[in-house]
């Protein structure tokens, strides 16, 4: 009896360890695993993103993606690089927080990567502008944004409205819905930013695309160039509701969505809300018509989110298969349906119906370039453009670009 009691015990030992052994496989297995950090400031796409990554996974099964989107995640990233703490693939959009890090050397050079080679020459330039006279680049150029006029198609053809391709047909345009009772713009400027969206076709087609080197170098100015485009910033407000900062942009989104108002100046990305708040909704968008010439009008965009490797990641060769993956045409265009984004991509691309009168300009390549991309952080243009509104104030307002602008450029 004991000689069988020792046998059992034995056994029961035996098995224990097995389990214990097979435990330790599989630990060492999952340590095998490595995880890279994609960092993004586009919280509205953190579904999308997660999904592109578990779906890199799938087919990646030694690596994990941790996608990190926060809300605040320009101030994160900024103390994150002061402390050597930073992701291994970081997705911003192509404003001066990003030239300030390329220039601090937290990305890989990107200039002559077989990714970069998929982006479109209009917005490589675009970006290549926004970095400097080097002519080098540190990030690839995934999505872009438009920003422009969109519109009810159903009040347009009751009112018997034709889409707009000058200035004076625009306001031909506002003058007579005004007259059929209905309010041309919604205009939200409570929200400062939602200035830009204005401005940013105005003075990006009333310069050249080397206007702001020529600032920096005293050739040109601030009062000069944007003279016209404040006048007509101006008159469009005489379209609109008429308390224009006592409201912001869900204001603005939902009383649009809703056929408050005929017009809507915003971007692309303001698509979502819209047709989530009224489904059934017939919108469509045009460029926002600025000049006298229509031949001289170009489509105002900008590079919406770009991704970069930084230089001390731990984990760069996956991070730039990663980089890879998201670049593939599949996921370029799943991104781009998720969010009604346009791809900056080499690719055929299915545009939503509700982009048919941008799609020419963006396919052809007449676009400029976002003025706020150029600015300073610190300059808060929508915010000296707010009071400008406000104050009537032409000349403190270009006092205060200059000085803002030497403060940034001439150091």
């Amino acid at each position: 009896m004991k000689y069988i009691k020792r046998i059992c015990s034995l056994f029961m030992i035996f098995i224990l360890l097995s389990f214990l052994l097979i435990g330790c496989g599989s630990e060492s297995k999952a340590d095998k695993k490595t995880t890279i950090e994609f960092f993004a400031f586009k919280p509205e796409a953190v579904n999308i993103l997660k999904e592109l990554g578990e779906k890199f996974e799938k087919e990646n099964p030694d690596i994990k993606v941790y996608v990190n989107t926060p809300n605040d995640a320009y101030s994160l990233l900024k103390a994150r690089i002061v402390k050597g703490d930073v992701p291994d693939i970081v997705g911003l959009g192509a404003e001066q927080y990003y030239v300030d890090y390329a220039k601090a050397g937290v990305f890989i050079d990107l200039t002559d990567s077989q990714v970069m080679k998929k982006v479109k020459p209009a917005y490589g330039k675009m970006l290549a502008d926004l970095e400097g006279e080097s002519g080098r680049v540190h990030a690839v150029p995934y999505a872009a944004n438009v920003t422009g006029v969109i519109y009810n198609k159903d009040l347009f053809n009751q009112m018997e409205l034709k889409i707009p391709k000058t200035w004076a047909e625009l306001e031909e345009v506002c003058k007579t819905i005004q007259k059929l009772g209905k309010t041309p713009f919604y205009m939200g400027y409570k929200d400062d930013w939602t200035i830009n969206c204005a401005w940013n076709p105005l003075a990006g087609n009333f310069t050249d695309s080397d206007f702001y080197t020529q600032v920096t170098e005293g050739k040109k100015s601030f009062s000069k160039a944007y003279e016209e485009p404040l006048k007509r910033l101006q008159e469009l407000v005489q379209f609109s509701q008429g308390d224009v900062f006592s409201y912001g942009y869900n204001n603005a989104t939902v009383g649009f969505a809703k056929g408050e108002f005929v017009m809507y100046i915003q971007g692309n990305w303001a698509i979502p809300m819209i047709k989530k708040t009224n489904p059934n909704i017939n919108i469509g968008m045009f460029p926002m018509p600025v000049m006298d010439n229509e031949k001289e009008n170009r489509l105002c965009s900008s590079i919406d989110v770009m991704f970069s490797i930084t230089k001390n990641s731990k984990h760069p060769k996956e991070a730039m298969k990663f980089l890879e993956f998201l670049m593939e045409q599949e996921n370029v265009n799943d991104y781009m349906k998720d969010q009604y984004g346009i791809p900056a991509v080499e690719y055929d691309f299915n545009y939503p119906s509700e982009m048919d009168g941008i799609v020419k300009d963006f396919q052809s390549g007449n676009v400029v370039a976002s003025p706020q991309a150029f600015y300073p952080s610190e300059m808060s243009v929508q915010t000296l453009l707010q009071t400008y509104l406000l104050d009537k104030d032409k000349e403190k307002l270009f006092s205060q670009m200059d000085a803002y602008w030497k403060e940034a450029h001439m150091n």
